[in-house]
């Protein structure tokens, strides 16, 4: 690892909106945001490559990468978890993988207890507490919200912020009456870059051989039988 890095480039990649952040010295130097539609991978990569040119910054000038491991699409991903783990490789700089969950509270206020409640399916909700250490995240149906808020919210959580997507706070809000809540789409490429930045300076890099995303249900696929004669 670095010992003082400089230029830590961030991509967002695990939901509708995909996007990127460049950070020097640990503050915020730019970041793009767009909707990718069916091109995720081409519309992120022109968006990194404006993001670079705009603050004449090249790749190569970039001293760190980190990216949002999820959860999330699972298209998106493994295009941005590949996109950063093949930079980092090529250019021998560190990686650093940050959860879709840290990248939204990085962003949050520090004084309020925290729930994030990001898109899952139609009917569930991936889900954890604040402090991330403290809880385990969770990827729960609508109809089990109930049980799985009584079973995992902390003690000193009687006002939480919810940051979560209209949906789940449409959701959340009758079993959480007293909570404030904040809308999201997605995380924000800021949020990213900004726990990324916390890892790198404690040291917590991961070789890009060893980065993989975080599932935390099974993908929606369905290998075809094999038959044998």
């Amino acid at each position: 690892m670095l010992v003082n890095p400089s230029t830590l480039l961030a991509i967002e990649s695990t939901g509708a909106i995909c996007g990127a952040a460049v950070l020097q010295q640990g503050m915020l130097l730019g970041s793009i945001r767009l909707r990718h539609g069916l091109n995720l991978s081409g519309n992120l990569l022109h968006a990194t490559d404006w993001l670079l040119q705009r603050h004449q910054l090249t790749l190569q000038q970039v001293d760190a990468f980190a990216v949002d491991v999820g959860p999330g699409s699972f298209t998106g991903l493994k295009i941005g978890v590949m996109l950063a783990k093949t930079w980092a490789h090529a250019l021998d700089k560190p990686l650093v993988a940050v959860s879709a969950f840290e990248a939204c509270a990085v962003l949050a206020p520090k004084e309020l207890p925290l729930l994030i409640a990001l898109p899952a399916r139609r009917d569930a909700l991936y889900l954890q507490w604040l402090p991330l250490e403290a809880s385990t995240p969770a990827m729960v149906r609508q109809a089990h919200l109930p049980d799985w808020l009584a079973r995992t919210r902390p003690s000193d959580a009687s006002r939480p912020l919810v940051i979560g997507t209209a949906q789940a706070c449409e959701w959340l809000k009758p079993l959480l009456p007293d909570a404030y809540y904040q809308l999201v789409e997605c995380p924000d490429p800021v949020g990213v870059a900004q726990a990324g930045w916390q890892r790198l300076l404690a040291g917590e890099t991961v070789h890009p051989f060893r980065l993989t995303p975080l599932y935390i249900q099974p993908p929606s696929i369905t290998l075809p039988k094999v038959t044998t004669k």
